[in-house]
């Protein structure tokens, strides 16, 4: 488990964006550099935070996360809770998402009533992403000094692996205001697919995430069929991405 530490003040994280300091050659795992990321005590979950990214954010702090499965099952449906803490341990600020996966499986008959449910699972060793925006801080001018985070999933359970959702030829593309992304998603389920959407993730020369890039369209995505997609555009577009599907079942 990874665990650094620094003072993080609210007011100071505009300027440390502000200066240029995410260039090609970056390779901070954590920003504010020193920032403590840890489990919360008694969680015992499999995944752990490799990289992460607090910065401030349209409506309050953004926080972006790289995350793996250390474990030894396959986790399904995972939801990744945060907080953002204080000097004397308070909470001041919490969100939570859920986490991106690429892997998708239907429950076996022998699941119960969960039986023939398709779900996003992460297996053993998968990295992956997570954003969870807008955290406002309360008191406002809280100093945050660690971020604890842990997480829920579905596992143990009789799953059976599926084509699912998937990206094809996605790239980025330079747009004004910065730089979008583009490709295909693919209805690999044997069910119409509503409304699908997407998220990608730049990253540093470490894999941190500096920010999260979305797209989706309200349409109903027959078994087989394809959606070209477009995301908004970002203005840190780092070394490179991961792109996620987020229009599964």
């Amino acid at each position: 488990m990874l665990a650094k530490f620094v003072s993080i003040l609210a007011g100071s994280l505009l300027a440390l964006a502000c200066s240029g300091s995410d260039t090609q050659g970056d390779t901070r795992p954590f920003v504010p550099e020193g920032v403590s990321a840890s489990q919360r005590v008694g969680n015992n979950s499999a995944f752990n935070v490799t990289a992460l990214s607090l910065l401030p954010g349209t409506d309050g702090l953004d926080l972006y996360a790289a995350l793996k499965n250390d474990g030894d099952a396959i986790a399904c449906n995972t939801s990744f809770s945060v907080e953002l803490r204080d000097s004397e341990d308070q909470v001041v600020a919490a969100g939570v998402n859920g986490l991106m996966s690429r892997r998708f499986y239907r429950f076996s008959e022998d699941a119960g009533p969960l039986a023939g449910t398709v779900a996003g699972c992460l297996a053993p060793g998968d990295l992956t992403k997570v954003a969870v925006k807008g955290l406002s801080l309360d008191p406002p001018g809280a100093v945050v000094r660690s971020v604890v985070y842990y997480t829920n999933s579905w596992s143990n359970l009789d799953l059976v692996a599926i084509e699912g959702v998937s990206l094809s030829g996605v790239s980025a593309v330079a747009r004004t205001g910065g730089v979008a992304y583009e490709g295909s998603l693919v209805n690999g389920l044997d069910t119409v697919l509503e409304n699908p959407t997407v998220a990608v993730y730049p990253v540093n020369a470490v894999g941190r995430p500096l920010g999260v890039a979305y797209g989706g369209r309200a349409i109903e995505l027959a078994p087989g069929g394809n959606w070209d997609f477009e995301t908004n555009p970002v203005t840190d577009a780092g070394v490179g991405f991961d792109a996620y599907p987020m229009g599964g079942p």
